[in-house]
C-alpha cells in the first residue's frame, strides 16, 4: 500500500508541474550520528549500518522528503551510493540521487551528504564556501521542469563545531563568518536554506547572530522560522521542550548516543529573505517547520519514553535507536510558472505557537495581499469559545488570542481568509 501510495503521489505531482500548478518541496535535515564511521565508542555493535539503515526506513515513513539533507556520514567514497540503494531507492523507487559532500582540509572522517529527488531538481553545481574544521557545502538546484531554468534553489549544509565554552563558540562563529562572506558574495538575493548541526546552545551565540544579521549580510542573511518564539536560551530550557532536536536518550544506555534527554536545539533550516517571502517562485509554507518526534513532551526525557503522541510508537523506537538527534523539516511551495504574487494569494499560510498554549496564542499570517480574515477557536463539542473578524495586512501579520482563562484541553482553530480559503488546526491548552 505504501508503494503505490508514493507511485500516486509522484504522478500527482508529475502532472501539477505539468500543467504550472505550485506544488511542495519538502525538505529534511537529519544528523545521523557516525553512520558508517566507526570511531570506538560508536562502532558495529553499538551502530551497526545495517541496523540504522532499517531506522531510517522507518523514519522516512513519517515525512517523505524531496531534498534529504545529512551530517555525519561517513567519509568512504561508497557509503553515500549505497544509502541511495539500500534506504531510499528501494520497494520500486529509482528517482533518488546524491552528491556526498567534500573533505578539502582533511580534518574530519565525517562529511555531510545531500539526497535528491529527482524526478524534482537537477544538482547543477556543488561548491565549498569555507573549510575552517569542516567544509561547508553549498549545492546548486534548478527544477526539472523549468524551461527557462530562471528558478533555482541552493542548499547549504554546515556542521559547526561542537561543545562548549569560549574556544568552541569562536571557532563556530569563524565557520559561520566565513560561510556569510561566500554568500553576501555569490548568492545574493537568491534562494538559500542552511541547514545542519549547529551544535548552538543559545540565539545569543556569535554563530547565530551573524547568520541572522541583517546588517553585516544584508543580501545573504537568514531568518528563522520559528522567530520569536523557538528562538532564545534553548540549552536545558523547559519553555523550549517543543523546539528541542538532542539528545534522544535519557539514559546512558549506549556510550555511542549522548544523554541526558531532549534538551538543546542543535539542528535548524535557516532562509534566505527571499524564501520568507516567496520573491523567486519558492515561498516557505508558515507553520510547516517541525522537530520531527517531538511532541513537546521530551523535556529530560527520551523520544520513544514515555508513548510520544507525534508519531507512531515504531517512528519513536526507530528515532531513539538510530541518533542522538531527531531531524527538523519544512515545507516549500514552487510555482514555475505562475507570479509568485498570484501564488501567495491563493495560499492560506499562517503560523500558531506556542502550541500547547497556556495563556495566549499567537497567530501570524504571511501573504502579499491584504483582507479581512475570520478567526473561530471551538471545543471539542463543537462549541464556539472565541470568534473575531481581523483584517490582515499584507506581507505578515500577527494576531494573540488570550486563551488563560479556558479550561485545560484541546480546541480547534479555524481560519477563513477573505478569499474564501479555511483551514484547521488543533489546540491544546494547558
Amino acid at each position: 500500500m505504501k508503494k503505490l501510495s508514493i507511485t500516486i503521489l509522484l504522478i500527482i505531482a508529475s502532472f501539477s508541474a505539468l500543467l504550472g500548478q505550485p506544488e511542495t518541496l519538502k525538505v529534511m535535515q537529519y544528523n545521523l550520528l557516525n553512520y558508517g564511521n566507526n570511531t570506538g565508542y560508536c562502532n558495529t555493535t553499538n551502530n551497526n549500518v545495517s541496523d540504522k539503515n532499517n531506522y531510517i526506513r522507518t523514519i522516512l515513513t513519517a515525512y517523505y522528503p524531496d531534498i534529504f539533507t545529512v551530517c555525519e556520514i561517513g567519509r568512504s567514497s561508497s557509503l553515500p551510493n549505497d544509502f541511495v540503494n539500500n534506504v531510499l531507492n528501494i520497494n520500486g523507487l529509482n528517482y533518488w540521487m546524491t552528491s556526498p559532500g567534500s573533505n578539502t582540509g582533511n580534518t574530519s572522517s565525517l562529511i555531510n551528504c545531500i539526497f535528491y529527488n529527482s524526478t524534482k531538481l537537477t544538482l547543477v553545481g556543488h561548491h565549498v564556501a569555507q573549510t575552517y574544521t569542516r567544509d561547508v557545502d553549498v549545492y546548486d538546484f534548478k527544477f526539472k521542469n523549468d524551461e527557462s531554468d530562471r528558478v533555482t534553489l541552493t542548499c547549504v549544509i554546515a556542521h559547526l563545531k561542537a561543545g562548549t565554552g569560549s574556544d568552541n563558540e569562536s571557532k563556530r562563529k569563524m565557520m559561520v563568518e566565513n560561510t556569510m562572506r561566500y554568500l553576501e558574495n555569490n548568492y545574493r538575493e537568491r534562494n538559500v536554506l542552511i541547514m545542519g548541526d549547529f551544535n548552538l546552545y543559545t540565539s545569543s551565540e556569535p554563530a547565530y547572530q551573524a547568520l541572522t544579521n541583517e546588517t553585516a549580510y544584508p543580501n545573504s542573511y537568514f531568518i528563522d522560522p520559528l522567530y520569536p518564539y523557538g528562538v532564545g536560551n534553548w540549552n536545558s530550557n523547559y519553555n523550549f521542550k517543543e523546539y528541542h532536536t538532542q539528545s534522544t536518550h535519557k539514559d546512558s544506555d549506549s556510550n555511542c548516543h549522548s544523554s541526558g534527554g531532549m534538551d538543546d536545539r542543535f539542528d535548524f533550516i535557516l532562509m534566505s529573505e527571499n524564501i520568507y517571502g516567496g520573491r523567486e517562485n519558492i515561498r516557505y509554507v508558515g507553520g510547516s517547520y517541525n522537530a520531527l518526534g517531538n511532541d513537546g513532551n521530551r523535556f529530560n526525557k527520551s523520544i520513544n519514553n514515555p508513548t510520544n503522541q507525534a508519531v507512531s510508537q515504531e517512528v519513536a523506537n526507530a528515532l531513539f535507536h538510530n541518533s542522538d538527534h531527531i531531524p527538523v523539516t519544512m515545507d516549500l511551495v514552487v510555482s514555475l510558472n505562475e507570479d509568485v504574487n498570484e501564488l501567495n494569494a491563493n495560499e492560506l499560510s499562517y503560523d500558531v505557537f506556542p502550541n500547547p498554549a497556556s495563556s495566549e496564542i499567537n497567530l501570524r499570517f504571511y501573504q502579499n495581499n491584504s483582507g479581512r480574515a475570520n478567526i473561530l477557536l471551538f471545543n471539542t463539542l463543537g462549541q464556539a469559545v472565541f470568534s473575531e473578524n481581523i483584517f490582515v495586512n499584507d506581507c505578515l501579520s500577527e494576531h494573540v488570542i488570550n486563551v488563560e482563562n479556558l479550561p485545560k484541553g484541546f480546541y480547534f482553530l479555524k481560519i477563513t481568509n477573505a478569499d474564501g480559503l479555511t483551514d484547521t488546526i488543533k489546540i491544546a491548552v494547558e
